[in-house]
């Protein structure tokens, strides 16, 4: 249909031009004929006057050699008119000066001879029959229609049976050896070598056959072998395309499931947990979010959920069509193994932990019964006890006795013996911590001034957030007992020990402040 087309414009293009040219050239003999037979017939002494060259020219038309015309003077002006009216002005020549005028679609033409061409001093304008012109000297346009089609039949007929015997047959050999190296690449070199004419056809033919032979040998030395290897392979191994859908899996993968993934996934698809991050993810969103690498995942299968490491990888990544890999190995039980050792590790660090705490309840418990037993009142001292709590409480943080705690007042200071107001704090937040019995705790220190005689401890302990409510093993009454002992070595007073509607222990101690002191400095500056 090409070569039709094609031969058929060209055809017609080239008729039509030969049809203008020719009309042209007839066009310009006929305008030299018509001057020549005008010329000669006026009489060269009359050759100025208008009404001679009106009787010539009456004459050619009676005789037929022209149909009619117009003379102008040497300024555009009319002088006459003979036979056929004309349709070219005057005006029409000096504007675009052509000397043929030939209306559109009709048999005539108009022909302007000036004065130096008909050698007269008028301007003459002549109507001419040339309508022989279709019929004798050019192709009409039915007949260059008639040529090109016949032209174009031809040249579709040469071009189809060439196609026929360079292209088409040779190209079908091709096509053919493709389809059976496609069907089983194994065998794709056997049977007859491609053979063609020279040209593009006869390359493609060439490189399909050394095609056919690499495939075969590649095919036979290395993909059997492969797929050999996979199929035994004690490794799970799934593909997966593009649309996320499995379309190859091995024995060891169906071992694994514990089912045939390829006929049993549209109906039950395969759903992977990543067991570090939790997710849960159906088998395309998972090779989309992990492309490469190795993660273990858990899977539910007939007999219970499985745990197995599974390596992503993709296969032509910049291709069309890439390729996603999953090699897996079962792990469920390292996977139990390890859920095994991590309780057991979690269990061993809870029991140390309480061990830890029990130890730091005991030595409280053991400083109790030492202050119990004896130490007395010491040398009067003015100190701040702030610092009593704060070693206290950090030492019950490292234990984990306290989660949080906080030392607030004013912390004045106070007097007593060092050792005994160290051991007053203690064994105030000691009694606190024991009356809460719940661990950890979460405890606040206030010291404050009542006034200058007196100063108020308060220890305040409750249950810390998320306590898991193990129990406190100290004796709360040997804490008591202590504390009152170590309050009556300072000359102190234990004002109460309460808990609150919220749960929380209060213990409040009030004790000596440094009133002699401010005292001595004042009698000072008045005797000075």
């Amino acid at each position: 249909m090409f070569a039709f087309g094609a031969v058929f414009v060209a055809l017609l293009a080239i008729t039509s031009f030969v049809r203008d040219n020719d009309a042209s050239r007839y066009l310009e003999r006929r305008y030299a004929d018509v001057g020549k037979i005008l010329s000669a017939a006026i009489d060269p002494r009359f050759q100025s006057k208008a009404d001679e060259i009106t009787r010539v020219a009456e004459r050619l038309v009676v005789i037929g050699a022209i149909r009619g015309g117009v003379l102008y003077d040497g300024s555009g002006h009319e002088q006459q008119v003979f036979g056929e009216r004309i349709e070219a002005t005057f005006d029409a020549v000096m504007r675009t000066g052509r000397t043929v005028f030939r209306p559109a679609g009709g048999a005539k033409a108009d022909f302007y001879y000036p004065p130096e061409v008909s050698v007269t001093p008028f301007h003459i304008f002549l109507r001419v029959d040339v309508g022989e012109i279709t019929s004798l000297e050019t192709i009409r346009d039915d007949r260059a229609i008639t040529i090109a089609l016949g032209g174009g039949v031809a040249a579709a007929a040469a071009t189809e049976l060439l196609m026929l015997m360079m292209v088409w047959w040779p190209l079908r050999r091709v096509r053919a050896a493709v389809d059976a190296m496609l069907h089983d690449p194994a065998k794709a070199d056997r049977g007859q070598p491609l053979r063609a004419w020279g040209g593009e056809v006869g390359k493609v033919s060439f490189a399909v056959e050394c095609l056919r032979s690499l495939l075969a040998d590649v095919w036979r030395t290395r993909v059997m072998v492969a797929d050999t290897i996979i199929e035994s392979s004690p490794f799970a191994v799934l593909q997966i395309n593009v649309d996320g859908h499995p379309f190859f899996a091995n024995a060891a993968c169906s071992r694994l499931f514990g089912r045939d993934i390829l006929r049993t996934h549209e109906v039950s698809p395969l759903m992977l947990r990543d067991i570090a991050s939790g997710a849960r993810q159906g088998l395309k969103a998972y090779v989309e979010t992990h492309k490469s690498g190795v993660r273990a995942v858990e899977f539910p299968t007939p007999n219970g959920p499985k745990q197995a490491m599974i390596a992503s990888l993709v296969l032509g990544a910049e291709t069309r069509a890439p390729v996603n890999v999953l090699v897996g190995l079962d792990v469920s039980a390292l996977h139990g193994a390890r859920l095994s050792a991590e309780a057991a590790l979690k269990s061993g660090m809870e029991e140390v932990a309480r061990a830890t705490t029990r130890t730091f309840e005991y030595r409280q418990m053991l400083e109790a019964c030492l202050a119990l037993m004896g130490g007395g009142k010491k040398a009067q001292e003015h100190l701040q006890i702030s610092g009593f709590a704060r070693e206290w409480l950090d030492t019950a943080a490292e234990v984990g006795a306290i989660q949080a705690s906080e030392i607030d007042g004013e912390d004045p200071e106070v007097a007593g013996g060092s050792d005994n107001l160290r051991a007053v704090v203690r064994f105030a937040a000691f009694v606190a911590y024991t009356r809460l019995g719940t661990l950890p705790a979460d405890m606040r220190v206030d010291v404050r001034g009542i006034d200058f005689e007196t100063v108020g401890l308060q220890v305040q302990a409750r249950a810390a957030g998320g306590a898991k409510g193990a129990a406190c093993v100290a004796d709360p009454n040997l804490a008591l007992a202590a504390l009152k002992a170590s309050i009556a070595r300072v000359d102190g007073q234990l004002a109460e020990v309460a808990a609150d509607e919220q749960g929380a222990v209060v213990v409040r101690v009030i004790l000596r402040g440094a009133a002699e002191r401010m005292q001595t400095g004042m009698a000072s500056k008045t005797t000075g």
